[in-house]
């Protein structure tokens, strides 16, 4: 199996998107991998400089070779940041976007010194809402890691025993998935912030509170990655909580799905059910004209009303403050569905994923990746939805 190549009419359009969106800036400078491989086709080591008029230019220091192999554009050596000015025909006085949610301060200072006397502005809101809408060509990946991720849940009454280690769980998962073209690593766009590729915890652990910007928690493995799937050991009758992504290509399908081995109690079940609810609730709205705002006041009514308040999202204190986000090639894209006016329109693809959180249980929580359409919202995770007892 091979990684398929983004089409120069794919790259073309999405450069053309992000020109018409400039405003009085006189071109981008792009240095985040996921950021130059969406607008050239490849995340080798370099950068991009879009102008607000004419052809981007495209540079790379390492490896050139493969940069000129994957990506349709020209692609030229990067020696050093000294010339940048003259190697991307940067005029004088020139106000420059740059990506200033996830550029190392060392880059900044690095362009800022070349590029001398220009005024550096924020492009990054504009690129994550090109992102957020989605092209035939990317929805097709997406459906494809979204066969992965099936694929993944699918193995789980397999392999879940009790008394075996949630880590030893989540390594099965991702041999099965990795087998079919997972690529095995996950792009999170917060600072200080690493992810797996999913927890993978029981009972209580994974309400075990970490730094993770997500309903869950876990222990993790170390102090150095505090999160998801740790050592603890299997149990019957509790919930085998599994959130996990797919990815083909770069592009990520996002879902979850509670486990059981023997039958869960009545509270439980019940905590499951009524995140059923709300995520039905919320997919039904997900359409052009809502915000996320919105839905997340829609999604924190309903599990009121279901007398879930105090446990929706975590407990108080611990409560993630979103429902739902957007996915593509990063987990944490827009439309952040949460108390955020960011419009909804037509091809977004975005995980709803309402979760309860009891301290002293565990999570029990439903989560599917959803495509916005005009006939409404199509979920592309297409599991069982019930708890899955083994």
């Amino acid at each position: 199996m091979e990684y398929v190549l983004f089409p120069r009419s794919e790259i073309e359009s999405r450069i053309k998107n992000l020109q018409s969106q400039m405003g009085d800036m006189d071109g981008a400078l792009l240095f985040h991998a996921v950021d130059i491989c969406y607008f050239t086709g490849t995340a080798q080591d370099g950068l991009v400089y879009v102008p607000r008029d004419g052809e981007p230019v495209v540079m790379m220091k390492r490896s050139l070779d493969r940069a000129r192999e994957e990506s349709p554009l020209e692609v030229r050596p990067l020696k050093n940041m000294r010339n940048l000015k003259s190697d991307l025909g940067i005029p004088a006085k020139a106000t420059v976007g740059l990506e200033m949610d996830v550029l190392p301060c060392s880059f900044y200072f690095k362009v800022n010194k070349a590029l001398e006397d220009a005024r550096f502005v924020d492009v990054a809101e504009r690129i994550k809402h090109i992102r957020s809408v989605k092209s035939e060509f990317e929805l097709a990946l997406l459906k494809e890691a979204a066969r992965i991720l099936e694929a993944g849940f699918s193995s789980v009454p397999d392999f879940v025993e009790e008394g075996m280690k949630e880590v030893d769980l989540i390594c099965r998962i991702e041999s099965v998935m990795r087998s079919m073209g997972h690529q095995g690593s996950l792009r999170f766009r917060r600072f200080n912030s690493i992810v797996p590729l999913g927890h993978v915890m029981s009972g209580a652990e994974a309400a075990f509170p970490s730094f993770l910007a997500s309903p869950s928690g876990g222990r993790g493995t170390s102090l150095i990655f505090p999160q998801g799937a740790g050592f603890a050991k299997i149990k019957r009758n509790e919930p085998i909580f599994v959130d996990c992504v797919g990815i083909y290509n770069g592009y990520i399908a996002d879902a979850t799905r509670i486990f059981s081995l023997g039958k869960l109690d009545a509270k439980l079940q019940d905590a499951y059910n009524a995140t059923c609810q709300i995520e039905e609730a919320v997919a039904r709205e997900l359409q052009a004209g809502r915000t996320g705002r919105e839905l997340f006041e829609l999604s924190e009514a309903k599990g009121a009303k279901l007398g879930y308040q105090d446990y929706l999202g975590g407990t108080n204190g611990n409560k993630c403050g979103f429902v739902g986000h957007g996915v593509g090639l990063e987990l944490d894209e827009y439309p952040v569905i949460g108390p955020l006016d960011h419009a909804i329109g037509e091809g977004m693809t975005i995980a709803i994923e309402p979760k309860v959180i009891y301290p002293d249980k565990g999570v029990l929580g439903i989560e599917d990746t959803f495509l916005t359409t005009a006939e409404g919202a199509k979920c592309l995770t297409n599991m069982l939805r019930e708890i899955w007892q083994v």
